[in-house]
């Protein structure tokens, strides 16, 4: 397989090499798949030849099977990166929510953002943290609903 100039390239790329039965790509995906689920944990190691070995951060080895899964599955990944400061529509969308939205939560200071020109930039770090403590006080939220709910006796 020859390298592409991009990640999203590489991916693309990748996805379509793994989907041919056969190939060596899609071999090799096999043999990495069955050696992820035998790891215990995240203690996964790269070797490279003479050059050494690292140990790989538990969140990549979790990224990677997340990755062979669906590449295993025949399905396509496409990776892109994310800038640390995100236009309106990317926030927006990072969120799940409209862009109006985003414009009305920035507007109520529940989420930090700068001007640039008379363009809005919000820090991924800032939209994260946001997001983050929105699922927090949606699952405190719950929770308080399913106790409420067998204080009452209510059962489905």
């Amino acid at each position: 397989m020859s390298r592409a100039t991009t990640i999203a390239a590489t991916a693309l790329q990748l996805s379509e090499a793994a989907s041919r039965k056969g190939s060596p790509e899609h071999a090799s995906l096999k043999s990495f798949l069955a050696l992820l689920t035998q790891v215990e944990g995240d203690e996964v190691r790269l070797v490279a030849g003479d050059a050494g070995s690292v140990a790989v951060p538990g969140l990549l080895v979790d990224l990677l099977r997340q990755v062979g899964a669906v590449l295993d599955r025949g399905d396509g990944v496409v990776v892109s990166e994310i800038a640390r400061e995100l236009t309106t529509s990317e926030s927006a969308r990072l969120l799940g929510v409209s862009r109006p939205t985003l414009i009305s939560l920035l507007d109520k200071g529940e989420i930090p953002s700068h001007r640039v020109g008379t363009h809005r930039r919000v820090a991924l770090a800032d939209l994260l943290a946001y997001r983050r403590q929105r699922i927090s006080q949606q699952r405190d939220a719950y929770e308080a609903l399913m106790s409420e709910q067998d204080e009452l006796g209510i059962y489905e």
